[in-house]
C-alpha cells in the first residue's frame, strides 16, 4: 500500500480546513441580493392614454338651401386653401311664394310712390313757408303787421320743413323696402341653367376628415357638408385622473410610446383643462378624469386625426440624484428605513426619501454613494444578521 507524501498530505489538510472555516463561517447566513446607491437621473411620470386630433378643425355649411352639386374631394384628400369644392344652386321657390313676392313687389312700388308724392308735396310747402316767412319780414319792420302774424308764419316754416324731412326719411325707407321686395324676387323665376350657383372653396390647406353625403342632393341652410382638419396641427387629447392632473403643468414633457409605430414621439403639454368628467373605467369603477392637451415636437405622416396613443407624462426630472431600487425600501414605524451591507451582516438605517417612481426613489439623507443595500428585504433579515450578497442577475 502506497501512502502519499508528507508535502501532499499538508496541502490536502489545508483545503479541508479551509473548506471546513467556510462552512462555519457561512452556517446560519442568509443568501440576498444587493445593490448600490449610486448617482442618477431619476424621473416621475404619469401613465396615460388618449387619441389624436386636428387642432384646428372647420366645418364647411351651406350658406342657403339649395341644390348641392357632388362634391368633388374625397375622405382623407388633400386639399389646397381655395379649391373648389362643390357648387351649390339656389332652390327653386313654391309657385304660392313666387305670387307672394309679386305681391310684395307691387305694394312696394305703390308704397314708394305715395312717398315720392308727400316728399314732392312737403318740398313745395316747405318753399312756399321760407317765402312767406321772406315777405312778412319787410312789413314787421314797417309795422304793416302785428309780431304775432310774423311769429306764425315762422312756426308755419318749422313744421313744413319738418315735413319735409320726415317725407325724405319715408321715401328712404319706401326704396329700401322695395329693394328687399326685389331682392325675394331675384332668382324665383329663373331657369335653374341660368341660375348663378354659390362656388364652395376649401378655407385653408388640410385634409377632409369626413364627407355626410358626397352625392349631389338637395340641402337646407346650415346643413352641415364636410369637415375639413389643418394636418400641421395634430395634437392629443390625454385623460387622466383628477388627482394625478393637479401635479401637470403646461410645459411638461411627454413621451408617446404606444402608438402602432416604431419609436417613441415626443411633445410638450399645453394646457391642463380645468373641467374634469366621470369616466367608467375597464374594471367598472366611476373615475374623475381630466383631459390635457399636448402639441407633437414631430408628426410621422402615417399618424392621423382619432388614433389612439398611450404614453407618460413627465411631471418631474432631475440629475446627478442619489438612488436605490424601490425594493430595498421598508417602513419603520413612520419612516423609511433600509439594510445596509457593513462587513457581511444587515445593519437597518432609517433614510429621508424625495422623488420616486415604479424603480427607483431618491435619498435624501441617510445613505452615501456606493453604499450596498439590501434588495426585497425578507423576514428573515433583521439588525445584524449574517448575510451572504449576491448582485442582481448573479
Amino acid at each position: 500500500m502506497t501512502y502519499p507524501s508528507r508535502r501532499t498530505a499538508i496541502i490536502i489538510g489545508v483545503v479541508v480546513l479551509s473548506l471546513i472555516t467556510l462552512v462555519v463561517s457561512q452556517r446560519g447566513s442568509v443568501i440576498v441580493t444587493t445593490a448600490v446607491a449610486e448617482s442618477d437621473t431619476l424621473s416621475m411620470s404619469i401613465s396615460t392614454e388618449g387619441v389624436t386630433r386636428a387642432r384646428d378643425r372647420f366645418t364647411i355649411a351651406a350658406p342657403i338651401s339649395g341644390r348641392l352639386t357632388r362634391l368633388d374631394v374625397k375622405e382623407g384628400e388633400l386639399v389646397d386653401e381655395g379649391q373648389l369644392i362643390g357648387r351649390l344652386y339656389p332652390a327653386p321657390e313654391d309657385p304660392r311664394i313666387i305670387a307672394t313676392a309679386h305681391a310684395e313687389v307691387s305694394a312696394a312700388e305703390a308704397r314708394y310712390q305715395e312717398a315720392g308724392a308727400r316728399l314732392t308735396e312737403a318740398e313745395l310747402q316747405a318753399l312756399q313757408a321760407k317765402r312767406e316767412v321772406e315777405r312778412r319780414r319787410p312789413l314787421l319792420e314797417l309795422g304793416a303787421i302785428t309780431r304775432e302774424r310774423m311769429e306764425q308764419a315762422e312756426l308755419a316754416s318749422v313744421v313744413a320743413e319738418q315735413r319735409y324731412q320726415s317725407a325724405t326719411a319715408g321715401i328712404a325707407s319706401a326704396e329700401a323696402a322695395l329693394e328687399g321686395a326685389h331682392a325675394r324676387l331675384l332668382g324665383a323665376e329663373t331657369a335653374d341653367d341660368n341660375v348663378i350657383p354659390i362656388d364652395l372653396v376649401a378655407p385653408l390647406a388640410g385634409r377632409v376628415l369626413n364627407l355626410s353625403d358626397p352625392s349631389e342632393r338637395v340641402v337646407l341652410a346650415g346643413s352641415r357638408l364636410l369637415e375639413l382638419a389643418d394636418t400641421d396641427g395634430l395634437e392629443v387629447v390625454l385623460d387622466v385622473l383628477s388627482e394625478d392632473a393637479v401635479q401637470v403643468q403646461p410645459g411638461n414633457e411627454i413621451i408617446i410610446i404606444g402608438w402602432g409605430g416604431e419609436g417613441l414621439i415626443r411633445g410638450q403639454v399645453r394646457v391642463v383643462t380645468l373641467v374634469g368628467y366621470t369616466k367608467v373605467s375597464a374594471l367598472g369603477v366611476e373615475e374623475q378624469r381630466v383631459d390635457i392637451l399636448a402639441d407633437l415636437y414631430e408628426i410621422p405622416p402615417m399618424l392621423g386625426t382619432g388614433y389612439r396613443v398611450s404614453g407618460e407624462i413627465v411631471i418631474w426630472e432631475g440629475s446627478d440624484v442619489l438612488v436605490v431600487p424601490a425594493s430595498a425600501l421598508f417602513r419603520q414605524g413612520e419612516e423609511w428605513g433600509v439594510f445596509v451591507v457593513q462587513e457581511g451582516r444587515a445593519k437597518r438605517r432609517l433614510v429621508v426619501i424625495g422623488h420616486r417612481n415604479e424603480n427607483k426613489v431618491e435619498i435624501v439623507k441617510g445613505l452615501s454613494e456606493n453604499e450596498e443595500v439590501i434588495v426585497f428585504p425578507s423576514e428573515e433579515i433583521d439588525d445584524g444578521t449574517r448575510i451572504q450578497s449576491q448582485s442582481p442577475g448573479s
